[in-house]
Order: structure tokens, then C-alpha cells, then sequence
């Protein structure tokens, strides 16, 4: 029995498996076991895990039908051992000190989770070398109680470093006691709803102030690249269980609410270029009709009354949405969708900075 099990959710991830490995070989804390889930990988995966991860001692090989990546988790949840848990992307990577520093927060301070900050990465597509570094952390402190968390929750939300699970640790008795699961059939914000219900049924937690994972958002042909026919239907729901969040942590203030409308209508301007990605499975005159289905919906109207842009930028960006003017609104995210496609290194830095 390990002090942490580690859960690796693989999906036509064969290049980077031995990478994986030696992330965690090389991790300075080496009490674990790593559970690699192979999603029904339509690659040469399954052969990869069972050549170099079956054979070794601490890991465990599990293949499954492809039901996405929060079946995936919970299929790893269902055999892990370990006091404590965690979640590791194959193609991401890891400090060396990492899991000692995390599971050193958890028996130190003796709380229900512990974070670290990440570094958002991009990648070349050709040599795999990095194009694009950001940080996502957040100042260092240890929140004891219902009432400390709550005073900090909105902004470490805001500040990006609540939404994502590989960059954190949890208790594997918590999360029995109190039937967790990842949301079967969730795509794209399975983490955060992973973690509202672990938030909402712990009472502690510590913040390290170091980035200690690397999440490489992008190559070419990842997800993010892809059109989503479901890409509006995955942030409104986003945005009304975010709300319900907050709300049942009983700190739906006005600053909650306009943190929440402000991501909302961020995440809107992301939905809106998304639909550029259709290219030809769309007209021009079918992406104007989502467009204006997107814009006019109840609920972004609401969130604009609320929600304080930050920058230049995305007062620009938002303008023609609060306009409800269809054609400002495609011609304006037509030329971002050019943007990311010619130079996706110059989109994120824009992004960034929102």
C-alpha cells in the first residue's frame, strides 16, 4: 500500500508514455503507485503500456472502452491504495520535487488538499520544443476551516489555480466517506466539477507558491484546436453550476457574482471564435445564426450587466457582444480565429493578458 496513488488518464498517448515514467522515476518522493487508464486508445497504446508500464512494480495497467476522461478517473479512483491521490496527464510534466513537497503540505499541516501553482505550456508541434511559458500561482498559506476558505475561495478561483486537478493532492478517506466521483459523461470542466464537490466537503487546505506541474495546453491537433458543436452548452452550464457553487460555500456576493459573470463572458469569447474552427462545416451564414444564438442568449445578457472587463482588450472584444451586432461580432472574431491559426504563440500572450 503506497502513500500516493497517482491516476493517468491515456488516450492515444502512445508518444509520451516513457516520457510519463521518467517524470515520476525521477520524482525525489517515490512512495507511489501509478495507475494508467488506457481509454480505449485507438492507437498503438495498449501495446505501449503493457511493453514498458505493466512490468513495473509500482504500476498498475487498466484498458477500458473509451468513455472520456472522467470515466477514465474514476476507473482509476475504483483501485487505488494510497492515503492520498492525485492526477497526472501522460503528455504533461513534472518538477522532481513535486509530490515530495505536496504530500509534505498534507502531513505537515495535516489538511483535506493541497495545491501548487503550474506552468501553462505551449509546444511546438515539429520539435516539441516550448514556445510559450505562463505561471498560475497563488500566494502560500494554509486555510483552517470553513471560514478561512471562504474568505479566500472567489479569488483563488479568479487566479486560475482551483480549476485543474494534477495540481493538487487529496485524501482518499474524504473522498469514500463522501462517495466523490468525477461526473461520467462530463467534457472539458470535468476538474472543476471534481473540485466544487471536494471543496464543498472539506474544511481545509494548503497553497504551496511554487509552479511544480507543466500542462502543456497545446499541439497541433489537440482538442483545443478542434470545432465543439457542444462548445456553448458546456460553458452555460459552466457558468449556472459555478454560480450554484458559490452560492452553496455561502459567498455569492457582489464580487462573486461579477468574478463569475466576467469568466462567463470570457469564456463566451472563446465559444464565439471556437465556431471558426468549423471551417467549411459551417457557411458564413451558419456561424452568423450562432453567433447571434450565442450572444442573445438569456444568460450572457445577464452576465454582461455584472461582469468588469479588465483589459483593453477584452472591452474590444466584448464590445460587439453587448451590442448584439452579428456582423461586428463575426468579422472581429474571424480575424482572432487568424490570429491563433498563424501565430498561437502571440494568441496566448494576448490571452493572457485579459
Amino acid at each position: 500500500m503506497s502513500k500516493l496513488s497517482i491516476v493517468i488518464p491515456v488516450y492515444n498517448g502512445a508518444p509520451y508514455v516513457e516520457g510519463c515514467l521518467k517524470c515520476l522515476d525521477s520524482q525525489t518522493f517515490q512512495d507511489w503507485e501509478a495507475i494508467f487508464v488506457n481509454d480505449g486508445s485507438k492507437d498503438n497504446t495498449a501495446e505501449v503500456l503493457d511493453r514498458l508500464v505493466a512490468p513495473c512494480k509500482r504500476c498498475t495497467v487498466i484498458h477500458k472502452a473509451n468513455g472520456g476522461t472522467a470515466h477514465t478517473r474514476n476507473a482509476g479512483m475504483d483501485v487505488a491504495t494510497g492515503k492520498y491521490i492525485t492526477f497526472m496527464d501522460v503528455d504533461d510534466e513534472l518538477e522532481p520535487t513535486m509530490y515530495e513537497k505536496l504530500v509534505h503540505a498534507m502531513e505537515s499541516t495535516g489538511v483535506d488538499m493541497a495545491v501548487c501553482g503550474y506552468y501553462f505550456k505551449l509546444e511546438s508541434a515539429s520539435d516539441g520544443e516550448t514556445t510559450y511559458l505562463e505561471e498560475k500561482r497563488y500566494s502560500a498559506c494554509v486555510l483552517r476551516g470553513r471560514d478561512a476558505i471562504r474568505e479566500r475561495l472567489v479569488d483563488m478561483w479568479d487566479r486560475d489555480i482551483l480549476h485543474n486537478v494534477w495540481n493538487k493532492m487529496y485524501r482518499m478517506d474524504l473522498i469514500h466517506e463522501k462517495g466523490m466521483r468525477y461526473r461520467d459523461g462530463h467534457v472539458y470542466s470535468e476538474d472543476r466539477v471534481f473540485n466544487r464537490q471536494y471543496i464543498e466537503n472539506c474544511d481545509s487546505m494548503a497553497v504551496i507558491d511554487e509552479c511544480l506541474y507543466y500542462y502543456v495546453r497545446e499541439r497541433t491537433g489537440s482538442t483545443t484546436e478542434k470545432f465543439r458543436e457542444d462548445y456553448f452548452d458546456i460553458r452555460q452550464k459552466e457558468y449556472v453550476e459555478q454560480k450554484a457553487h458559490l452560492k452553496a460555500m455561502d459567498v455569492w456576493d457582489d464580487v462573486a457574482r461579477e468574478y463569475v459573470s466576467r469568466e462567463f463572458i470570457e469564456r463566451i469569447a472563446g465559444t464565439i471564435e471556437n465556431i471558426f474552427h468549423a471551417d467549411d462545416q459551417l457557411t458564413a451564414k451558419e456561424k452568423r445564426q450562432r453567433i447571434k444564438a450565442v450572444i442573445t442568449h438569456p444568460d450572457v445578457r445577464e452576465a454582461l450587466q455584472y461582469a468588469e472587463c479588465r483589459s483593453r482588450k477584452m472591452r474590444l472584444l466584448v464590445a460587439p457582444i453587448r451590442m448584439e451586432n452579428v456582423l461586428f461580432t463575426y468579422t472581429l472574431y474571424k480575424t482572432v480565429y487568424e490570429i491563433r491559426r498563424k501565430n498561437p504563440v502571440l494568441f496566448h500572450k494576448l490571452k493572457s493578458h485579459r
